[in-house]
């Protein structure tokens, strides 16, 4: 998660809205699609990833931010948008697990790998679980991945 447990704790130079110039023009999801898809030898996986990641990079940019710079504002209001049929061509509701196994998964992974790599200095903190902590419709999504976690 980081240091900082909300986007108010951290440090104005820190803070993934003061990076938008580093970011632009520049497809990092697609980045990470790549990265991640090599691991695995399965078209749904691909195609879940790239569902998820066109779904979120055109969420960002109608929020005027790049995919790579959300704040956890941003990701409660997109995966509560999926919840509620806003996003999509068929507008329709979509369940917890939908939501969770097709949408919030690929997201949380996509910052994790964000802090991960040496490319992306500036991903000191989680926005996704940030959002977690903060509670709401993420905390949701977040308890899903517990308990399917646990029966394993």
């Amino acid at each position: 998660m980081g240091v900082c447990k909300t986007i108010d704790n951290v440090p104005p130079k820190y803070q993934l809205s003061n990076h938008t110039a580093r970011y632009d023009g520049d497809d990092v999801w697609e980045a990470f699609l790549r990265e991640k898809t090599a691991m695995f030898d399965s078209t749904s996986t691909r195609e879940r990833y790239e569902k998820a990641g066109r779904y979120f990079t055109e969420f960002m940019g109608e929020q005027g931010r790049h995919h790579a710079i959300a704040d956890p504002d941003h990701i409660s209001a997109f995966l509560v948008a999926l919840r509620d049929g806003a996003i999509g061509r068929q507008h329709q509701e979509r369940s917890l697990q939908t939501v969770y196994f097709k949408y919030y998964q690929p997201v949380e992974k996509f910052y994790t790998w964000l802090m991960w790599h040496t490319d992306h200095p500036s991903h000191v903190y989680h926005p996704v679980l940030m959002t977690v902590v903060a509670g709401g419709y993420a905390r949701e999504a977040w308890d899903r991945k517990i308990a399917q976690n646990d029966k394993r």
